[in-house]
């Protein structure tokens, strides 16, 4: 973590005794109480820590700790009896503060009344409150009360699990010896990849970056109001700040920057780059405003003819690539672009070494998980900056199909109007002409990858898990197979193919399950996006994973208010790269992975920024007689 401050450790306190004389008999609870709120003891159980838990987590995270225990429930001494014997109650953490006092909340009308809310560390016990003790305290206990501790406990389970996944893990290979890590290395046995705890938050005005932790982004996940929080944002609300940190530091380390590995590549590597794929480049930066919000180009035949022959050079590579990428760390992983060329460009900037645009000294594979086009005012502007430095440098650039790198979605002009991505080439380049730069990107997309994976420990695709029915697992095989065919449009009536186009179908739609969405035996439900549509829950996750050996699954498709999201027990990640989508003033997020960790970045959205003009022609009137997409043959 940055800026930890090393408070005082615990106080060394000495295993209590053994208490043989508690009665331990179960004892069933009186009083009426709202079966759809009730607590059990193993409910508690689940949610409560001891002391040396407590002294552990200290030792991994140290002040982190303190605002972490928050809200767990302990078996805390409060009093004695007159024989002398320690008396136990059932209390939730209400602030562990840094001098190891307690504050606790009991709960209890009498404890309420009474006033009694601290204690000290020492009173914490290491076991487990009995069944007397937790019916005694639930008796005691309001039903107001009961019904907002069944809430809660859901809450804290899932942060415990967070917790465990992302905070009080090991660093990534610190417990590991050298002559362990040889050995590993010699194995070919890939390592395990853990989160870094800083998440780096970026301000547009060249204001110095600052560093939150990744407690940060999981306690504005789980929220005031629980995990199943409405995605769209809070305008108003922001992360806690830390020390200032530079970009270099958490989107490519200082490490990587100076450890030029490629050097051998950077000598053998071409003088000078695509003639057209160049020109483009330098026709887009020309045309672009200070703040990427308009552009202006002197000669709109010349863009539109540049785009078509860079189009046609990028679907020839992309066409030669497998469906199935296999990627290797370094990588900076991107989520929906959806038109947004400042935040876009934002980041490549800060990425991309010098602004070479040949990428000779950029060490970090880039790789786009899709949804390039629509939404946004810049689409074309956008996936063309990207097909241009594919063309460039095509083993750095990898552009993953997302659901709207498909004609039936990029060209409903009736459901996206002004920011469709066929009203945009319409109306920049005239209806014959706009046609022609349509097809020819549609023409792309249709031979663009589906999924990949980095290091083999993290599965990358647009949307989510291709469905599984039952028997024999070969979902990625399938996929894997150079004789898949490549789908020029996935939703349609077409009735070839229509087993592969329904997997493409779940890998460009599908979207994690809701905490209380109905799933299969398999871990899949439907969605409310449309029939053929499926979400997918943990069980379908785990399944997945222990079957390809995958830690984790890095995903787009869905808006989120910081940009990123981690969700189904920190083994799916959701990026989401474009801020103030539909002015939600939602963050935009990027992944660095990098040396077995996994480094977050997210851009906080610019207010106020202006918009593109629409064009004079409505959607509706341009489309009448436009056709629509029919692909050609290479």
């Amino acid at each position: 973590f940055i800026g930890l401050s090393h408070k005082m450790d615990p106080p060394k306190v000495p295993n209590s005794p053994q208490q043989t004389n508690l009665d331990t008999t179960p004892v069933q609870p009186t009083g009426t109480l709202d079966v759809n709120h009730k607590v059990t003891i193993d409910m508690v159980h689940a949610v409560s820590i001891n002391r040396g838990q407590l002294y552990d987590w200290h030792s991994r995270i140290r002040s982190k700790l303190f605002p972490l225990a928050a809200g767990f429930f302990v078996r805390c001494r409060v009093e004695d009896s007159n024989d002398g014997r320690a008396l136990y109650k059932l209390a939730r953490i209400k602030n562990l503060k840094p001098d190891w006092t307690v504050e606790l909340d009991f709960l209890t009308t009498d404890e309420i009344r009474a006033g009694r809310n601290n204690t000290n560390f020492d009173c914490i016990s290491n076991t487990k409150v009995t069944p007397l003790e937790f019916t005694t305290w639930l008796n005691k206990v309001s039903p107001d009360v009961v019904s907002n501790v069944a809430s809660t406990i859901s809450k804290m389970e899932e942060r415990l699990r967070l917790m465990e996944s992302l905070i009080l893990v090991e660093p990534a290979f610190a417990s590991k010896k050298k002559e362990d890590k040889k050995a590993t290395a010699s194995e070919g046995v890939t390592q395990n990849i853990t989160f870094s705890n800083n998440v780096l938050l970026c301000e547009e005005d060249g204001v110095i970056p600052k560093s939150v932790t990744i407690y940060d982004i999981m306690n504005n996940c789980i929220g005031q109001k629980g995990i199943a929080e409405p995605d769209t944002p809070r305008a108003a609300n922001t992360l806690g700040q830390t020390r200032a940190k530079t970009l270099d530091e958490a989107v490519a380390s200082n490490s990587t920057m100076v450890q030029l590995k490629d050097i051998q590549n950077y000598q053998n590597s071409p003088v000078s780059p695509p003639a057209d794929a160049a020109k483009l480049i330098e026709t887009l930066r020309k045309a672009a405003s200070n703040n990427y919000t308009q552009f202006t180009y002197d000669n709109i035949s010349e863009l539109a003819a540049l785009v078509v022959n860079v189009c046609h050079q990028c679907r020839e590579i992309v066409a030669k690539e497998a469906l199935f990428l296999r990627l290797q760390s370094p990588c900076t992983v991107f989520g929906d672009i959806h038109g947004n060329f400042a935040d876009m460009m934002f980041f490549l900037e800060r990425i991309v070494a010098f602004d070479d645009i040949m990428l000779k000294y950029t060490t970090t594979n880039l790789l786009f998980l899709g949804d390039y086009v629509d939404r946004g005012p810049f689409s074309l502007e956008c996936v063309m900056y990207l097909m241009a430095l594919k063309v460039i440098n095509p083993a750095k650039i990898s552009m993953l199909r997302g659901n709207h790198e498909s004609p039936e979605v990029n060209g409903d002009m009736d459901v996206y109007g002004y920011s469709s991505f066929k009203y945009q080439c319409l109306d920049k380049f005239g209806r014959d002409k706009g046609l022609e730069v349509w097809v020819a990107v549609n023409e792309v997309f249709q031979y663009m990858p589906v999924i990949a994976d980095i290091d083999k420990r993290i599965f990358c695709v647009h949307g989510g898990l291709p469905q599984y029915t039952g028997g024999e697992d070969k979902r990625l095989e399938i996929l894997a197979d150079p004789n898949f065919p490549r789908v020029p449009v996935v939703q349609c009536n077409d009735p070839s193919n229509q087993n592969q186009r329904l997997m493409i179908n779940d890998l460009l739609w599908s979207d994690p399950a809701g905490p209380a969405q109905p799933v299969d035996k398999y871990g899949f439900g439907s969605n409310p996006r449309g029939p053929d549509i499926k979400t997918f829950g943990s069980r379908a996750v785990d399944m997945f994973c222990e079957r390809y050996n995958y830690q984790y699954i890095f995903r787009a498709h869905q808006e989120k208010s910081d940009g990123l999201r981690v969700s189904d027990n920190a083994r799916v990640v959701t990026i989401f790269s474009t801020s103030d989508y539909a002015g939600h003033q939602n963050g935009a997020g990027c992944v660095l992975v990098h040396n077995g960790k996994i480094r977050m970045a997210i851009k906080k959205p610019h207010r106020n920024e202006p918009k593109e003009a629409r064009g004079n022609t409505s959607p509706r009137s341009m489309g009448k007689g436009v056709s629509g997409f029919v692909p050609r043959k290479r």
